[in-house]
């Protein structure tokens, strides 16, 4: 009889146990994928439950008259705990890889978008050079029929038509190239203010190009977006090389209407869909930098910083 009770008292407690473990596992695991309030009460009901249950005056009065069915009853109890928890985390699990997923997919058609950009530049830099030859072969031509007065007439219109269709950014790189003028081109049309500052040495830039299209391919949709329906918005782009970094700085208005909603922690802001600054700097540490986010003065900025290594 004593053995019963001894063994019933040290259910009991690893009845307790086992839900002190669940509460510890919810409360300090805070780098694990993030649940609904829902899913913890439910996988808590049945924890709870069962220690009503075997608190219970009818299964109380079962231990004290019949132990051995008590501990029949408590294992049992027991048994269906432990096997809740872990269907209920593996299906948990299966609820995070699927929204990993989903954020994979999002990515990829972000990324598939880039390079469509960085497809269309190219095509423009080739379609700009057979243009340019025909034209140079036209001027050629006036020149050898000594047509001078219809050079300069004709040179203003294709200045103006090249202007008008082709980048007109042009560092040398491609994908900045090609972001920076997809931008422009953007804020153009929506009265959005943009200003460029770029300097850099493109000899020397410690991102490839897979990198530095989510740098900086993030960096300009976020700050479009945050534009987006602000009054006298307006956009600082400067890519450069100072002092032994490449350092890419992107600032735009952000302006909050009701400083009572304004957000706890600006590092979490994201105009994109939720993760493109996680990607920038997950991007940024993979090539040795890091980005630092900022809000000030109404103004929102981002700013990576790559060392450039010597070679």
């Amino acid at each position: 009889m004593d053995f019963l009770v001894f063994s019933n008292i040290s259910l009991m407690a690893t009845m307790f146990f086992l839900i002190f473990s669940i509460l510890i596992h919810f409360v300090w695991k805070k780098e694990a994928f993030v649940h609904s309030l829902s899913y913890t009460i439910i996988l808590l009901v049945i924890p709870v439950l069962s220690m009503c249950l075997l608190l219970s005056k009818p299964i109380l009065y079962l231990n004290i008259n019949i132990p051995s069915a008590f501990f029949i009853l408590a294992a049992f109890v027991l048994f269906i705990n432990i096997m809740n928890y872990i269907l209920f985390y593996n299906v948990l699990e299966n609820e995070e890889l699927r929204f990993q997923l989903t954020i994979q997919k999002e990515q990829i058609e972000f990324q598939r978008n880039k390079y469509e950009q960085l497809g269309a530049a190219y095509k423009n830099i080739r379609s700009f050079m057979h243009d340019t030859k025909k034209h140079l072969f036209y001027i050629e031509n006036c020149v050898t029929e000594k047509k001078y007065d219809d050079i300069i007439p004709y040179s203003k219109e294709i200045m103006h038509d090249l202007e008008s269709r082709y980048c007109t950014i042009n560092t040398g790189n491609l994908v900045i190239d090609a972001f920076v003028s997809n931008l422009l081109l953007q804020t153009k049309a929506q009265g959005i203010t943009l200003h460029t500052n770029l300097k850099f040495d493109k000899a020397t830039i410690p991102v490839n190009d897979y990198h530095l299209t989510i740098i900086l391919g993030n960096l300009l949709d976020n700050a479009l977006n945050a534009c987006r329906g602000q009054i006298g918005a307006n956009i600082k782009v400067a890519v450069r090389t100072v002092d032994s970094t490449f350092t890419i700085h992107v600032a735009n208005t952000y302006v909050i209407a009701d400083p009572d909603k304004a957000p706890d922690d600006f590092e979490k802001i994201d105009f994109i869909h939720g993760y493109g600054l996680k990607n920038v700097k997950d991007s940024a540490e993979a090539c040795g930098g890091f980005c630092v986010i900022n809000h000030e003065n109404d103004i929102y900025s981002a700013t990576v910083i790559i060392p450039v290594l010597n070679p």
